[in-house]
């Protein structure tokens, strides 16, 4: 699972960490270095101390008054009161030994045969070591704050120049075309970040060149050819008697007539989005979706559908209505398709548009792929009946659903985001 941390929390952990882990380094060394330094100056001191006491006994001068405080000396097989604590000792020196509360630093050794112990009260010197030890322990917390604050101030610091580079590309117009950001930050770590964009942003601009220069001579390409045919298709029409004919003539009026609304709503659709696609007056919805299943009546009759039709009400959609047309005929048209024998019923509301059927259905495998591309659920389709759909309701910010069961037919739903005439918009 990839770390989704903030690069500002990244920073700050790594200097605490830095920080933190170096600190508590130094202070285990420290008491470490104390600890063993220690246990060699009171162990050589109550060595020698030994050394002396076993040395008197050995001429007769040692007396028990010759002691310092603290100090107490025991000779085993002579003394009743020796602790079981130092009797249990092998010989040798022995650090911080615990005896009734105190603490102690044991020698022992051997003088005749009998083992001979000589004790150090360091009780003293254990508190103040375990003093200095909480001092340190408060030092490093101290620290550790320390640390974060300082962390804090470190990735504001390091972190300006990518803010800034980021409020920089924010504030880019999608329309501004040859800007170029990389010789504002010449000689800093943010200009190789700022050089690749600028790369990138050239190599942009250059495909949206591309792409708009297609766009537009294709339109224009085709929307030339289409106008004169129409032109000769009405003509036609005029002088054909035959009823066949006739029939054959409205289908070519009708894909043409289809082709060039396509053609004009993929030309809206490929400008910007905050270009104005907006009309004075609204479309006359029921009479688009009349007009529309007017035009597949054939087919409706051919599958056998019954049409059922629910106007409830009437969107106001300030609209150019070949957009609006794309949209409604693409859902008629596949609800169409894919049933037969069956019904197909059509909800009309003040905000919302739904076609639902009794067709063959789509697995629902396939339900997140209805509206991609490459997905068409008849053989040879291309898939962008449903794909333009998608892309015009996202354009206009429409709310689309389509829910299905495999054998039991679909239900598609738009909700509609109405423009209002001062240019505000409401759902």
């Amino acid at each position: 699972m990839k770390s989704k941390a903030s690069l500002k929390f990244r920073i700050l952990a790594a200097l605490v960490l830095i920080v933190s882990v170096t600190s508590f380094l130094f202070a285990g060394g420290v008491l470490l270095i104390k600890s063993q330094l220690e246990a060699r100056v009171f162990g050589d001191m109550v060595a020698e101390q030994l050394r002396v006491l076993t040395a008197q006994l050995d001429d007769g001068t040692y007396h028990e008054n010759t002691l310092f405080t603290g100090w107490e000396f025991h000779i085993g097989e002579k003394s009743t009161n020796i602790a079981p604590e130092f009797a249990e000792l092998e010989p040798g020196s022995h650090h911080t030994v615990s005896m009734g509360g105190s603490v102690y630093q044991v020698e022992v050794g051997e003088w005749n045969g009998s083992p001979v112990y000589l004790t150090y009260d360091i009780t003293e010197w254990e508190a103040q070591e375990h003093a200095v030890l909480r001092m340190l322990l408060y030092g490093l917390f101290l620290v550790l704050i320390v640390a974060i604050v300082m962390g804090l101030s470190a990735t504001r610091a390091i972190l300006a120049p990518v803010q800034n580079l980021s409020r920089r590309l924010t504030d880019i117009e999608p329309g501004q075309t040859g800007l170029r950001i990389a010789d504002d930050y010449v000689g800093t770590e943010i200009g190789q970040i700022a050089s690749s964009f600028d790369k990138y942003q050239e190599r942009l601009e250059k495909f949206v060149e591309r792409e708009r220069s297609f766009t537009a001579a294709a339109s224009h390409e085709l929307r030339t050819p289409l106008t004169v045919m129409m032109g000769a298709l009405d003509v036609l029409s005029a002088d054909t008697h035959s009823p066949a004919s006739q029939r054959a003539l409205e289908r070519i009026n009708r894909a043409c007539t289809e082709m060039l609304a396509f053609i004009e709503a993929t030309l809206l659709l490929s400008r910007e989005e905050s270009s104005q696609i907006y009309q004075d007056s609204p479309i006359d919805l029921v009479a688009l979706i009349d007009q529309c299943l007017e035009d597949y009546a054939d087919q409706i009759a051919d599958n056998s559908v019954l049409i059922e039709r629910n106007y409830v009400g009437s969107p106001q959609l300030f609209l150019p209505v070949n957009l609006v047309q794309i949209t409604i005929s693409n859902l008629l048209r596949n609800a169409i398709e894919h049933t037969h024998g069956g019904n197909i019923r059509i909800h009309l509301r003040d905000k919302e548009f739904s076609v639902s059927d009794t067709g063959e259905g789509i697995p629902a495998d396939k339900l997140s792929q209805v509206f991609e591309r490459s997905y068409s659920s008849k053989v040879g389709g291309t898939g962008l009946g449903l794909n333009i759909v998608r892309r015009i309701c996202d354009r206009l910010h429409w709310t689309i659903t389509l829910d299905s069961t495999l054998g039991h037919g679909t239900i598609v739903t738009v909700i509609f985001q109405q423009k209002e005439r001062d240019g505000s918009t409401s759902l």
